[in-house]
């Protein structure tokens, strides 16, 4: 007799099983997308320059081993533009930030459902509180430091930094860190750069406006 049961509760434990797992969520693709628009990260800015200004480079202010260029007018797209490689490449893209021209909640919810179906489920991304920010971020690699990610963006309101809208972005992160140290290998041990002209003190009339 109890032979005879034992299959049966057997197939009724499988079946309750079947029942109550959930399935796992996606994982992110193994390969990290590197192109969006026609520009690709790794890409050298002159194979590039009928679509980025090469006139008018600079480097960050804040970031010196960075140089931005920004985007020529692109169907699609309000504006952007990409960062990239200034001391341990030279033009290298490393970056990819573009504006949609439809900055619209509806387009941002589209092009996360489609980005989560080809990578898996996106980390969120919180912004200041009280705003209306929404982020989702998707890493490729072991951890962000040295992997790809992309950051897809919604403004629904303008700030001091951003306009409303929708913004994507495509980040090498590992190539941006070898930026950073060989900056840091430049600068190290070499003298601090002096003031244009001597400062025998320093107060509030000179660091505050007047």
């Amino acid at each position: 007799m109890h032979r005879r049961l034992a299959p049966l509760a057997l197939t009724a434990v499988l079946a309750l099983a079947a029942l109550t797992v959930r399935p796992a969520p996606a994982v992110a693709a193994a390969k990290a997308p590197t192109e969006i628009a026609g520009l690709t990260i790794g890409a050298d800015a002159e194979s590039l320059r009928d679509r980025l200004d090469l006139s008018r480079l600079a480097p960050l202010w804040d970031r010196p081993w960075l140089i931005r260029a920004n985007l020529k007018p692109t169907k699609g797209f309000a504006a952007g533009y990409v960062i990239l490689g200034g001391c341990a490449t030279t033009n290298r893209v490393e970056r990819v930030r573009l504006k949609y021209k439809d900055g619209s909640l509806a387009l941002f919810n589209k092009l996360a459902k489609e980005l989560t179906a080809r990578y898996g489920v996106p980390l969120p991304v919180t912004g200041k509180k009280d705003s209306k920010y929404k982020g989702l971020r998707w890493l490729f690699g072991t951890n962000k430091p040295t992997g790809t990610d992309i950051l897809l963006e919604h403004f629904e309101t303008a700030n001091d930094e951003e306009t409303a809208g929708n913004i994507i972005r495509i980040t090498d992160n590992g190539a941006i860190a070898q930026e950073r140290a060989c900056y840091d290998g430049l600068v190290r041990g070499t003298p601090e750069p002096q003031p244009a002209f001597p400062l025998f003190e320093i107060d509030d009339s000179w660091l505050l406006p007047k």
